[in-house]
């Protein structure tokens, strides 16, 4: 009889704790939606929390991100040209073929985002050197 029961509550248990893994992996990068909505509204968002938002070739020119989350969040093929992004979080970031001309990049976390083909040209960088013109992908 323990036997039978140890074979029903563990295969229980185990689907519980997977299911409450996969609950708490999804909230933790899960972006705020109204905080999306502002961002696509107003292009103003300072301290807005958008973890693996789907930006995609969004027009996000002369935006204000100031202290936003955007760890993981998809910003390809993203004008960003004259936005501020001081203080960002940009971890693991998708920035691949995103304009970032005249940008401002002062104190954010770049850590393993991808600027493969990113025109970087007179972006104020995260240690604050200013990227020479022909920074395509890598600051120069």
């Amino acid at each position: 009889m323990l036997k039978l029961l140890v074979r029903i509550r563990l295969p229980l248990f185990a689907g519980a704790a997977a299911l409450l893994l996969i609950l708490i992996t999804n909230r933790a990068f899960a972006f705020v939606p109204e905080d999306l909505e502002r961002l696509k509204a107003s292009k103003n968002c300072p301290g807005c929390d958008l973890r693996g938002a789907n930006l995609k070739g969004a027009q996000l020119s002369q935006a204000a991100l100031e202290g936003a989350n955007l760890m993981e969040a998809n910003l390809e093929e993203c004008d960003l040209r004259d936005a501020v992004l001081d203080d960002a979080s940009l971890e693991k970031a998708n920035l691949k073929k995103a304009t970032l001309t005249g940008a401002s990049l002062d104190n954010a976390s770049v850590d393993r985002a991808d600027f493969s083909g990113a025109n970087l040209e007179d972006v104020t960088w995260f240690d604050n050197r200013v990227c020479k013109k022909g920074s395509i992908g890598v600051c120069k």
